[in-house]
């Protein structure tokens, strides 16, 4: 894979900020308060244990002895899934809705280039849930498409060393800052495992089997303890045309074959009329038809001299040749334009291989003091295969009559792309690597209070390598001097014939498409590379301890701070800088760079044995914008078999640092027309993207309901209400808006001669989100003799998804929508999650079933618009069966999708990936040993 070339001052200011790294953590280990998942435990009066766990800095009995919602998935159920990776957990938590990444989605989602996947609570956006490794943050891995960062939980830990997941629903920002608007998702490991664990898993799926296996190793001394483990996974890429819901007729007008543009009526070299006979079409006499073209254009008004009255677009010759991949759109062959289906050969998921790694451990200074580390490490290489070449956009290719392709005899104006379905797959590779270290200490203070102090330190690295049709080289190649042996690297006049001296020809026409040499290809296509650096540096601390008695209890107070050092920059190699690629615009070169500091206090109150309220409040200062954000909650056990629960929070997100801090420029192209052009009907044009800083955060005002009931010592019933009031959200200025409000304004590009080239655009606060439903689990166990049956339910019920683009505009219920031309996400009513488990000695067996309710198919329908298209609901069966051969050996086998139903149809996209996926039935087999 080609790398990117660093200067010499950003090697050196890399190899400064590596030594600042070493010192700055070490600093930390004995300077700074921490804000880590805590695990110590300790014993009350009553003999009960209390921990931390995640929604509170203070020690409670349980997860269940919080206000806020919340849900955990543990080790079991993390078995029973048959997942492979924590990506894959989404799929248990049906209040998570619209996941991005790792799979294509044209109309929204991530990135599909690699093994990626994002939370997404509530369908807030993947940037609205904090997601947490052990209680801390971790650098943001991925964007999405507008460059709101996530953390891929395809790299985050080792499967294997997983204990549980514990899910926040509700605004957690008063406790843990920025990001926590909709929620938190901490991943925990097993810190206090011993011995020695291994796994591994194969999984076939039609077309794109995955490989897993892992290992863990924990011991160490009475003072020293340490555990690590290891993964390494392995996915084949999936195409569309492997699959019946994804192998459909999605054409592009820029193909190969593809279309021509005659400024003058084609002739044979004696002078003749040119007629092409393809084999389908019948014999056509093109001088003829340019010539009756232009007459009857200039019988109707328009000047015989205009460019527009004597350029003549005609659809390649050889278009409707069977084999060649064109398909004919027009009234008369060839007056028209030849379109091809790109869609079988784009991916439905990319192939990647990943090592992923992580170890913690502990040493016990005294019996009071106690130093931690943690550390883990991945690398993840990717392959996405798909068309065999992109569009050509920003340039056009002159055809001279000398090539020895051209059938007109006269220059022509090539509109298509180089290669088609006849092509090689394209193969765009990444490569990503992570670091995330932490080190600090705990300890005893005083009595009865404690400390932990931590400093982070977190990196990501994302280098693309993509290919792209050079337009310099390309047009050499027309004219006849292509090939990686031809001497010729000019912006003159050759000093020898085309053709000749090591030289050759590329045709663009379609009946040339197997016949051009592939070296000539070879040397016109090239991959241009960027790298992208998303880094955090962070030393943090929290002090608690007990305060008081009050009648049910000591009361408790938790008091930390935080410093976050955010950095993001994007390096574009020279070919991409320059402007001469085809489809992608010129890359901005850039980064970022902020400082964040906050403080916050928690405060515990046992008003009586069984009324709790805990209340948070938290200050986060960024600069150019601050946030306080407070919090207060109720947990009343109004009787054994009752609780009562209640929180009231305001949460905010701040906008992220490619969106508002720095130089770089995300550069991509849309179609876009000119509106001082009468009769322009649009073209790729270039939109650039950039930073505005002057963004406002989002903010959040939430609040829940909930309560808890055991009615009968096995079964137990959680309804919770939720919802959200959010504003300020932030947005991307629509392109062609910004252009026909200011043609000639500051944003908009144009070049000397004033034609249209692109428009920068930007971000700005605007609109609101309104969201409220309902959360309902329920659980039954039965003992029957020495069989155990458990019955679990898990629904998501949205009742409101309100939306408004922008301050004073109309408000639009968009819950049960596929929403493809709003901000929000796919909104299904309904979700539920729902297992029956049967246990008996040395057996286990599990049937989950997975319900997603349907949505109107609004694609291409404006917002408020009526629909009658729909997606209909999604219903998933899974199995697995389980045996403990031996205490230490278990093997597993199941089938996820077991009766292999495909996903509901979508327009334009076959489906919708962020919700549902195509592989079709997965069945695996795992063996898991310990000892």
């Amino acid at each position: 894979m080609k790398s990117v070339s660093l200067s010499v001052s950003g090697l050196r200011a890399h190899l400064r900020s590596t030594a600042s790294i070493v010192a700055f953590i070490s600093f930390c280990a004995g300077a700074f308060p921490a804000l880590a998942q805590q695990k110590d435990a300790e014993q009350t009066d009553d003999g009960l244990t209390e921990v931390v766990v995640t929604g509170t800095y203070l020690k409670v009995k349980s997860q269940a002895d919080i206000p806020d919602p919340t849900q955990t998935l543990d080790r079991d159920a993390i078995n029973r899934s048959g997942v492979s990776n924590l990506s894959q957990l989404t799929n248990l938590t049906p209040a998570n809705i619209g996941s991005m990444g790792g799979a294509q989605d044209l109309s929204k989602g991530g990135p599909e280039n690699h093994g990626s996947r994002s939370a997404n609570l509530r369908g807030l956006g993947p940037s609205s849930t904090l997601v947490l490794l052990n209680g801390r943050r971790t650098a943001a891995t991925d964007t999405d498409g507008n460059l709101n960062p996530y953390v891929n939980l395809n790299t985050l830990v080792p499967l294997i060393e997983i204990q549980r997941v514990e899910t926040v629903l509700d605004g957690a920002s008063a406790l843990y800052g920025s990001d926590a608007i909709a929620g938190v998702m901490n991943f925990i490991t097993d810190d206090h495992f011993n011995g020695v664990a291994a796994g591994g898993q194969y999984t076939f799926v039609d077309g794109a089997p995955k490989y897993l296996a892992e290992g863990m190793y924990g011991g160490g001394s009475d003072r020293f303890h340490v555990v690590g483990s290891f993964s390494y996974e392995h996915q084949k890429n999936l195409q569309n045309s492997q699959r019946r819901v994804t192998n459909f007729y999605s054409p592009s007008g820029t193909s190969q074959p593809g279309n021509f543009i005659l400024s003058a009526a084609p002739h044979t070299a004696g002078g003749g009329d040119v007629i092409i006979d393809n084999g389908v079409n019948g014999a056509i006499n093109y001088t003829q038809l340019y010539n009756s073209t232009v007459a009857a254009r200039v019988a109707g008004g328009a000047s015989p001299t205009a460019t527009a009255t004597k350029n003549v677009q005609v659809a390649d010759p050889s278009c409707d040749v069977p084999g060649t991949g064109g398909v004919f759109v027009g009234s008369s062959f060839p007056l028209g334009a030849c379109q091809f289906s790109y869609q079988a050969m784009n991916p439905i998921q990319p192939a990647y291989k990943q090592v992923l790694s992580h170890m913690s451990g502990t040493y016990d200074v005294t019996d009071t003091q106690q130093i931690f580390f943690e550390g883990r490490y991945y690398v993840q290489d990717s392959d996405r295969y798909g068309v065999a070449s992109t569009p050509i956009t920003r340039g056009s290719i002159v055809v001279p009559a000398s090539n020895p392709g051209n059938p007109f005899g006269v220059p022509v104006t090539f509109l298509g792309r180089v290669m088609g379905v006849n092509g090689p797959y394209d193969d765009d590779k990444t490569n990503l690597t992570g670091t995330h270290l932490v080190l600090g200490g705990k300890g005893k203070l005083w009595g009865d209070w404690e400390y932990s102090l931590d400093g982070v330190y977190s990196r990501e690295q994302q280098v693309y390598d993509v290919k792209e049709t050079d337009l310099v080289s390309l047009q050499n190649a027309v004219n006849g001097y292509g090939g990686a042996g031809c001497p010729v690297s000019f912006n003159g006049t050759a000093s020898f014939a085309p053709g000749t001296n090591g030289c050759s020809y590329f045709s663009p026409f379609g009946k040339d498409q197997k016949v051009n040499s592939q070296a000539v290809i070879d040397q016109f296509f090239t991959y241009t590379t960027s790298r992208t650096v998303s880094e955090y540096m962070i030393a943090e601390g929290v002090v608690t301890g007990k305060l008081f008695d009050l009648p049910g209890g000591t009361s408790a107070l938790a008091v930390g701070g935080q410093f976050r050092n955010e950095y993001r920059s994007i390096l574009y190699d020279a070919f991409r800088v320059s402007g001469r690629t085809a489809y992608l615009p010129p890359g901005v070169s850039g980064s970022g760079t902020r400082q964040i500091g906050s403080g916050f206090a928690e405060l515990g109150l046992p008003l009586l044995k069984d009324l709790y309220i805990d209340s948070a409040i938290r200050y986060e200062d960024y600069g150019p914008f601050d946030s306080v954000d407070p919090k207060i909650g109720v947990n009343w056990h109004a009787t054994p078999e009752l609780t009562l629960r209640a929180a009231a929070s305001t949460a905010f997100r701040a906008p992220a640092l490619a969106q508002s801090v720095g130089s770089a420029a995300t550069s991509g192209t849309s179609n876009l027309y000119d509106p001082l052009v009468a009769g322009d009907k649009g073209t790729f044009r270039n939109v650039n993207t950039v930073p505005n800083n002057k963004l406002q955060p989002e903010t959040s005002t939430n609040y829940d309901l909930g309560i808890t009931w055991t009615p009968v010592r096995h079964g137990e019933v959680s309804v919770d209400y939720w919802n959200y009031d959010f504003k300020k959200k932030i947005a991307l200025q629509n392109a062609q808006a910004v252009i026909n409000a200011d043609p000639t304004g500051p944003a908009v590009i144009r070049d000397a001669s004033g034609t249209l080239v692109g428009v920068n655009v930007g971000y700005f606060n605007a609109g609101a989100v309104k969201t409220d439903g309902v959360d309902v689990t329920a659980s039954y166990t039965w003992d029957l003799d020495d069989h155990q049956l458990t019955l679990r339910s898990t629904l998501a019920y949205i009742h409101s998804y309100e939306i408004q683009n922008s301050p004073g505009t109309p408000v639009y219920e968009v819950v049960g929508h596929r929403n493809a031309n709003n901000f929000a996400p796919v909104t299904p009513r309904w979700r539920d999650n729902t297992y029956l488990t049967w246990e008996h000695g040395p057996h286990t067996a599990t049937v989950t079933m997975r319900y997603t309710s349907g949505v109107a198919d609004d694609y291409g329908v404006n917002l408020g618009a009526a629909t009658t298209a729909t997606v209909g609901a999604w219903v998933v069966w899974d199995a697995q069966y389980a045996y403990q051969a031996t205490e230490a050996v278990r093997v597993s086998v199941g089938a996820v999708n077991l009766f292999d139903r495909d996903p509901p149809g979508a327009k334009f996209t076959g489906y919708l990936p962020s919700l549902e996926d195509a592989l079709g039935r997965q069945v695996y087999i795992r063996l898991d040993t310990r000892f």
